[in-house]
């Protein structure tokens, strides 16, 4: 129902109820007849909502309409159709919002962090869609109480209700099934718990194997989440999560080469919720943890490369009234990656000190309305961040002057933003190779300068919904890796001289027009994005685009309900090409091959597209359970997308740029999903 639609209806009710007392202490015998009002509205049916500050909300319940991969329906993968946010090709993982590195945003559940949340090549995330009730997206500073990063934050949240009978879902794809079940235990207790497992192993055991080369790949996903009302005002909320991804490959006709590799998550949570009136207070301690252990064995060399992050935290935030105010405090145990040697005569470990930090802070906001449409929000955060004998302290000022007229919404903000870790690595193609750090006496902070401005309109009774957003950071203190894993043979080998120190921008602007309502309903984005940055020694030296960097996006996102049992989805990305640094020259050299580079990301890749449908069927079976099939083809038009390039070789000595596309041309999908 919109604005006019309810007036017309209190307008209603305050008619009746004024005729009835009328009608019972003047003269009993007196009756009035109503005219027929029509009260008409459009049902807001579009999956995403946007608050007033650019945070999106995205209702997980839509994203089974939507295009899948191999069967999985993937929150990373959906929220790169968003504005402002950039889409990925294939074999490269993570998320890079306005501009900034992945490492730059927060991804959590329930505000708990979780690092690296991608599986294998990155193709879809570690998030089981049915566990969760919504997704809440910000791209920049939303308030003093936005986490330490200068990027944005993606959180996946969890429903509050407590249903009184036992509900799930189970979902078949073509490499893994997913399965939830939700059910009380008393009438204050509620559980929830779900599952993913992979099997590659089991089904394509052929197609991963030759007569001299063998791949195996499996992972899982399971969460366990425990709700208990103590009483109306008091919820408490038990949290678990763990996943795994186990990679081995194995040639034994010439390299005689084994290789494996564990990664994966655990995360452990407890949250309280206070509710009463004008007081809102949410306190929670946590535990999460990610480690990686790649193990390399051939006849001469046997090694592995371990990495790690394990946080320790307690968080605590209260809205009372027009105040919001909060502490965050953390203790992160990070394992740089480090060689550690099984067989190896000639080289020695090069072990990496653990490095350990307590990362505290303070914030508070007030809301102020100045007239009635113009409100303003103030805000500080302090942070204090110790690490081995060396203190940081920061204050990060926020302003966000809001403006919401009905029909026309306005955000500007400025924040400043410091963020005390760091993500690097060899590359992002979605194997574990990148691994934290934090700041320390030879690391600073970075740190950022933001400033936003948004602006969105409803029209057509709010059927329709345009949204313009203009985007600014500065950032500082940037680093950036220039070693391979062949420095480590180097006994010289030192993590701190492998770093580049550098600075960089971001700027843009995004564009959106959402249909909102009907059965018809999605969105067309066109988004612009401008992120370089800057060093001033390394191979690195100058300033160039970031390698994430595509200037010009755009996409459509469809879904289309046609009757009782049918709906279709769809999805569109036309995007400029991500940078690469070309070969300018290649020889021999006493038998090695030699390689002169051109500039830094002087050259780019062709432009991306690709176009992806789904078709559902839905019917109801015994006990009105929910039966459904998803049909979705990825890449329907076949587009060879490249990814990145190699170089080849001929025979007479010179070399020629190869381009690598993605394995499959077009990637056909089905899946079956059950829910009661």
């Amino acid at each position: 129902m919109r604005n006019h639609a309810l007036i017309d209806i209190l307008f209603a009710v305050l008619c009746v109820l004024s005729t009835s007392v009328y009608s019972q202490e003047v003269d009993s015998t007196w009756s009035a007849q109503l005219d027929t009002i029509l009260v008409k509205g459009y049902r807001y049916t579009s999956p995403i909502k946007t608050r007033i500050n650019g945070v999106i909300v995205w209702d997980m319940s839509n994203m089974g309409l939507l295009p899948q991969v191999l069967g999985n329906a993937d929150p990373m993968h959906y929220a790169q159709m968003l504005p402002g946010i950039q889409t990925n090709n294939e074999y490269r993982s993570g998320i890079n919002i306005e501009g900034c590195d992945n490492q730059h945003n927060l991804i959590s559940i329930e505000g708990v962090p979780i690092y690296n949340v991608n599986h294998l090549l990155g193709f879809f995330s570690t998030f089981n869609v049915s566990h969760f009730k919504s997704l809440s997206i910000s791209k920049g500073c939303a308030g003093a109480n936005s986490p330490n990063r200068i990027g944005g934050q993606m959180d996946m949240q969890y429903s509050m209700t407590f249903p009184d009978t036992i509900s799930g879902n189970l979902s078949v794809g073509l490499i893994s099934s997913e399965g939830t079940i939700r059910f009380p235990v008393g009438s204050k207790t509620h559980v929830s718990l779900s599952l993913r497992g992979s099997y590659m192993n089991l089904l394509y055991n052929k197609w991963m194997r030759s007569d001299d080369q063998r791949f195996k790949y499996s992972f899982y996903d399971a969460n366990a989440t425990v709700s208990h009302r103590i009483n109306e005002n008091n919820v408490l909320l038990f949290d678990f999560y763990s996943g795994r991804d186990l990679a081995s490959f194995s040639e034994r006709s010439y390299y005689l080469v084994d290789m494996k590799s564990k990664w994966g998550n655990n995360m452990g949570a407890v949250h309280w919720l206070y509710n009463n009136k004008d007081l809102l207070v949410k306190s929670s301690v946590y535990i999460t943890d990610y480690r990686n252990r790649f193990n390399l064995e051939m006849p001469d060399m046997s090694f592995r490369l371990p990495s790690g992050i394990t946080d320790i935290g307690l968080k605590s935030n209260m809205n009372w009234k027009e105040w919001n105010m909060g502490v965050d405090v953390a203790y992160h145990n990070i394992t740089p990656q480090s060689l550690e040697r099984k067989k190896w005569d000639n080289i020695a470990d090069l072990k990496a000190e653990h490095m350990h930090s307590v990362e505290t802070s303070l914030y508070g906001s007030y809301e102020y309305q100045i007239i009635e449409p113009l409100g303003v929000v103030g805000g500080l955060r302090t942070t204090l961040f110790m690490q081995e004998g060396k203190t940081y302290a920061s204050l990060n000022p926020s302003l966000i002057l809001l403006y919401d007229k009905s029909s026309w919404q306005l955000s500007a903000t400025y924040a400043l933003r410091h963020q005390y870790l760091f993500q690097i690595g060899f590359s992002d193609i979605g194997l574990p190779t990148e691994f934290w750090i934090s700041s320390s006496h030879d690391i600073n902070p970075q740190y950022a300068h933001e400033c936003s401005l948004n602006s969105s309109v409803f029209a057509f009774n709010r059927r329709y919904r345009v949204a313009l957003g203009l985007f600014y950071r500065k950032l500082y203190h940037q680093l950036a890796y220039k070693c391979s894993v062949l420095d480590y043979v180097n006994s010289a080998y030192d993590i701190n001289r492998s770093l580049m120190h550098g600075q960089g921008q971001n700027y843009g602007a995004s564009l959106i027009l959402n249909k909102c309502t009907g059965k018809l309903t999605g969105w067309m984005s066109y988004t612009y994005t401008h992120a370089r940055r800057s060093f001033k020694d390394g191979n690195r030296m100058g300033t160039y685009p970031a390698s994430h960097e595509r200037p010009h996006e755009l996409n459509v996102v469809a879904t289309y309900t046609l009757g009782k049992h049918w709906s279709f989805g769809g999805t569109m990305v036309y995007a400029s090409g991500t940078p690469f640094t070309p070969a300018e020259s290649l020889y021999l050299l006493n038998d090695n091959i030699v390689l002169k580079y051109g500039k830094y990301n002087s050259a780019r890749l062709s432009s991306y597209l690709r176009l992806d449908l789904s078709a559902n069927y839905k019917w109801y079976g015994r006990k009105n359970a929910e039966h459904s099939i998803n049909f979705s083809l990825y890449n329907t038009t076949s587009k060879e997308n490249e990814l990145f390039y190699y170089l080849k070789t001929r025979k007479d000595g010179s070399f020629a740029y190869r381009p690598v596309t993605f394995i499959f041309k077009a990637l056909p999908s089905i899946s079956y999903q059950f829910k009661f």
